[in-house]
């Protein structure tokens, strides 16, 4: 349905002035499409730009108010808005530079002024960026604008479990205990890291367009006592600011007496309550007021799930009771326990409820981390086993979520059905290495004894004749361990959210043998250098493939960040290396600094290109012993000496 956009009081040369002033459309565009559409009023113009989609409906709105300043946080561009809660406003937003569609969560204007609100919301920020599980929403960033201080989190496709329930009526039972144990597992998480949610309710478990369903708004997550760097003086501080924290309608009796004495389980009462909400579309007790809902908590029987919905299993209304008794004594001690009762009473039910068994399609879905280069890119000194096909392949999965596992499974069965050993840990990893010999180890980077990381470096401490390559599933949030994970030999670093097709190409180059160290022969044409370009912008990459293939040469692989470059040089050989200086997951001092300490690479010509001019920028690349620096024209002066130099040593 076409969108109406209201244009009362901002007139056509408003609106331009405005797109100008913001900087949300390149300037060109602007002039295209205003010349495009010479007597289009502002309405008008503005849909011009919204069909284009430079823009959209809510930029449009924002600049018409002439208020487009506030489209601008940080280094993120506000798309749309996505709610209010009691904290903030929530934004749809888009990273500048990267193109991340993100969620933007903005303290209120009057709360950023209470110092008590803004340690909490601190407090928020420095919960969920330490977490990393499949069933908690991701953090991204954290900083401060003139708009306040805000948070960037992973955006769910999806909606939440209210408003579902809300549109389409009560789940089924077999749907409902599912979304249960995905929020259960995720919580679980939660605690094992010292934390409790405290508002775990319906609104605030999100189930994304697969079906996953991830915990969301740790704005009243305290620190367990003893986990806390902060005194527990402090951390009560803030917890007891405003009186009671949490929603009436979930709120365990201990909650409403003392926000900040309780402990773990009372989350698993408010998830039980929320259990009860997804069955029968209500809140188990609703009094006719906040004390009074409060009240029937602490008095009230606990409503049975039987007598709402015939076709609740006894079994599964014995553990509701469980988790909705008035005493946390009387409740499953952990959530481990409530995840090992669900699971008991419908199996299967670790599968992710709804999802399809096969990967998305689109382009929506991020790419590996990884490059496959040509093979004609191989040094003729390498010998390189034929790569097996993936039915052939035998690949080690070391992953503890059951239902992270079972979809990753289905993904490679799609994908030919190679031979999967299935392990938790990385202790049973390395047993199974041993007698499994697998082609391929693909791993999660937390797992419960040690990181992916560390499997790696021990697996590549061990002797053998092929070694066996390394897949490393890693969220950006986790960049600085996964540029180390790109510095262990033979490993590919593969991002969620991920593809099938991403996932096939990450096995593929884990799975190429290199049986003898790679040897560059020294070229004696411009037409025999191999060139390695690394530069997260594909315009920026092409410019230096004109200016190289004007000096003559003519074998290039691209990369589009340090950590994918790596991968590249663990099976490919160059002369060359031109790289830009800011990238995301590993940028180009890290990657220079890797480049320098491995004998393999540390002799190799390094052309660094960046629009940075300071000092303190450049004189450490300057020391690393990088050939040249030069701006993003790429100049052919710049560069023509380096290849004379690389030609000279032959």
């Amino acid at each position: 349905m076409e969108q109406k956009l209201a244009c009362e009081d901002c007139t056509r040369e408003q609106l331009l002035s405005r797109l100008d002033e913001i900087g949300l459309v390149p300037p060109a565009d602007i002039y295209r499409i205003a010349q495009a559409n010479p007597l289009a009023d502002g309405a008008e113009l503005a849909r011009a730009f919204c069909d284009a989609e430079f823009l959209t409906p809510f930029q449009f709105e924002v600049i018409r108010a002439g208020k487009q300043s506030d489209l601008k946080i940080g280094n993120y561009d506000v798309l749309d808005r996505l709610g209010a809660g009691g904290m903030g406003t929530v934004f749809k937003a888009r990273h500048r530079r990267m193109k991340r569609i993100v969620a933007l969560k903005v303290l209120s204007a009057h709360l950023s002024k209470d110092t008590t609100f803004v340690q909490r919301f601190q407090r928020e920020v420095e919960t969920i960026a330490r977490f990393h599980h499949a069933n908690i929403v991701m953090a991204f960033d954290a900083d401060e604008a003139e708009i306040g201080h805000f948070l960037v989190m992973e955006l769910v496709n999806g909606q939440d479990l209210s408003s579902l329930v809300f549109k389409e009526g009560p789940m089924d039972v077999a749907g409902a205990v599912q979304c249960i144990l995905h929020a259960a597992r995720g919580l679980e998480y939660a605690h094992a890291q010292g934390i409790i949610h405290r508002d775990i309710k319906p609104a605030n478990l999100l189930r994304d367009e697969s079906g996953v369903v991830k915990v969301t708004d740790l704005g009243l997550a305290r620190f367990a006592q003893g986990a806390a760097d902060t005194t527990a003086t402090s951390a009560e501080g803030i917890t007891q600011a405003g009186g009671i924290l949490g929603t009436a309608d979930y709120m365990p009796p201990e909650q409403a007496v003392d926000s900040s004495s309780i402990d773990h389980r009372a989350d698993i009462y408010s998830l039980g309550a929320t259990l009860y909400f997804l069955l029968t579309g209500k809140a188990p007790y609703k009094g006719a007021s906040l004390m009074a809902t409060l009240l029937l908590h602490r008095d009230a029987p606990i409503p049975s799930l039987r007598v709402a919905r015939l076709d609740v299993p006894a079994a599964l209304d014995d553990v509701y009771c469980r988790m909705l008794a008035k005493v946390p004594e009387d409740r499953p001690q952990s959530l481990k326990e409530v995840i090992a009762a669900l699971e008991a009473i419908l199996p299967g039910a670790d599968a992710t409820p709804r999802a399809a068994p096969t990967a998305p399609a689109g382009p929506a879905v991020p790419a590996a981390t990884i490059v496959s280069p040509d093979a004609s890119a191989l040094s003729r000194s390498e010998t390189v086993a034929e790569r097996p096909p993936l039915s052939a392949l035998v690949v080690l999965l070391v992953e503890p979520s059951r239902t992270q596992a079972a979809i990753i499974r289905k993904y490679l069965q799609a994908l030919g059905d190679p031979t999967i050993v299935t392990v938790a840990n990385g202790h049973e990893a390395l047993k199974a290495i041993q007698t499994q010999t697998p082609d391929v180890i693909l791993s999660a980077m937390h797992l419960s004894d040690m990181t992916g990381v560390q499997l790696a470096r021990q697996v590549r401490a061990e002797k053998f004749a092929i070694a066996p390559g390394f897949v490393l599933i890693s969220s950006e949030s986790e960049g600085q361990d996964a540029a180390e994970m790109s510095l262990v030999a033979q490993t590919v670093v593969l991002h969620k959210p991920f593809t099938a097709e991403a996932l096939s190409d990450a096995l593929k180059l884990a799975s190429r043998r290199i049986h003898s160290t790679p040897t560059r022969a020294s070229p004696s044409r411009a037409s025999d250098i191999r060139v390695l370009i690394v530069d997260d912008s594909a315009a920026a990459r092409l410019n230096a493939l004109k200016v190289l293939t004007s000096l003559g040469l003519s074998q290039f692989t691209e990369a589009m960040d340090g950590a994918q470059a790596v991968a590249v040089l663990a099976c490919s050989s160059f002369d060359l290396i031109v790289t830009d200086y800011n990238m995301p997951l590993m940028d180009g001092c890290a990657f220079i600094q890797y480049l320098k300490q491995n004998p393999a690479t540390a002799t190799l010509p390094i052309i660094m290109v960046t629009t940075e001019t300071a000092a303190d920028k450049l004189n450490p690349i300057r020391k690393l012993g990088v050939d040249a620096i030069c701006g993003k024209g790429f100049p052919v002066d710049a560069v023509r000496p380096v290849i004379e130099r690389l030609l000279s040593h032959h």
